[in-house]
């Protein structure tokens, strides 16, 4: 049995929807009930901003990562010992 490395990708992935589900909900709530200063608009446009360009790096990052790469490797275990080491 070969676990890859491909399970971090995708827990990664399911981080960063999260992220977005939450980023939504605060906006909303921002607002909705918070008060529509200029200030307001300015912090909720720098966090989009940020948040944009550091998800859009990391994924960038990652592409050119080979995900097939075996994490951990049992099917050692399982082959029979033929007595040569080397």
């Amino acid at each position: 049995m070969i676990i890859p490395f491909s399970i971090f990708y995708y827990a990664y992935l399911i981080f960063v929807v999260i992220f977005g589900v939450y980023s939504l909900f605060n906006f909303y709530h921002l607002i909705r009930f918070g008060f529509l200063s200029s200030v307001n608009i300015l912090v909720m446009i720098l966090y989009a901003v940020l948040s944009a360009l550091f998800i859009i790096f990391t994924l960038d990052q990652l592409a050119v990562f080979d995900w097939r790469q075996p994490l951990i490797d049992l099917s050692i275990f399982t082959q029979p010992i033929s007595g040569k080491f080397f």
